[in-house]
């Protein structure tokens, strides 16, 4: 995967990133340099049959120039985006002396790559208590909270979306994470408490919604398919409502 930039007309198409590197995942940062993920850290996984490079934080000029580390970390990174108080926020896999499968949660640093830190979810009490995996993590407009999606750590960024609010205190279980899609339950973590699903009709996995970009609280576009074949792009509400915006019959949607 290579970084490409277009204007919204369509014209101007420009390849920013090249080489045998996967580039993927920008975000334009408030200094309007951008950050992407990359393999050009270097690094493998520890696991898995295949070697499988690890891909972080970088940075680059909007042309492409002085392409920089952010992140040295020696697991996965994803999805960076811009909190409301220009920091960038993102997912990382930190299974350090910890359980390889829960410790993918929401991290924050400076849009220099300073003071990583971690906010909750790295040390569950119980494994089962709450969601192994948070990606796709956006800032909520006018808000402290962030909408992400519950995902399993085998299998895609698609799972049951969550507000996620820091001002609340830390329990090491559920108390900073509400659920707006309690119909989808959350991926691999739930399945291994044997929580018999809500309404017994979707897969185990239960990767149907994906993707959420926050209108406010309560509303949210998103991709959705209960069948988890072809998510079409929905407007969700914490309410209980869809609407489907626009599904194309051959292509699902992502982003």
């Amino acid at each position: 995967y290579h970084i490409f930039k277009i204007n919204r007309d369509g014209t101007g198409l420009t390849q920013l990133t090249d080489g045998p590197w996967n580039d993927f995942d920008p975000c334009v940062l408030p200094n309007g340099r951008l950050v992407f993920n990359s393999e050009r850290r270097g690094g493998y996984l520890r696991c898995g049959a295949r070697p499988d490079p690890t891909y972080t934080l970088q940075a680059m000029m909007p042309d492409g120039s002085d392409i920089i580390p952010l992140s040295y970390h020696e697991t996965h990174e994803w999805h960076p985006s811009v909190t409301n108080d220009g920091r960038i926020v993102y997912t990382r896999w930190d299974y350090v002396d910890r359980d390889s499968d829960i410790a993918h949660h929401i991290w924050f640093c400076y849009p220099d790559g300073r003071d990583p830190r971690s906010s909750h979810g790295n040390y569950p009490e119980k494994r089962e208590s709450r969601p192994w995996m948070e990606m796709s993590i956006r800032a909520i407009p006018g808000s402290q909270k962030f909408v992400a999606v519950s995902t399993p750590h085998h299998g895609q960024a698609y799972g049951s979306m969550v507000l996620l609010d820091q001002q609340l205190q830390e329990d090491r279980a559920m108390s900073q994470i509400k659920r707006i899609t309690p119909d989808a339950f959350f991926p691999e973590s739930e399945m291994a408490s044997g929580v018999p699903h809500p309404k017994g009709k979707h897969s185990p996995l239960g990767e149907v919604y994906g993707t959420p970009w926050p209108l406010s609280e309560d509303f949210y576009i998103c991709v959705f398919d209960p069948d988890q074949n072809n998510h079409g792009l929905t407007l969700l509400d914490s309410f209980g409502n869809r609407i489907l915006l626009y599904r194309d019959e051959a292509i699902p949607c992502l982003d």
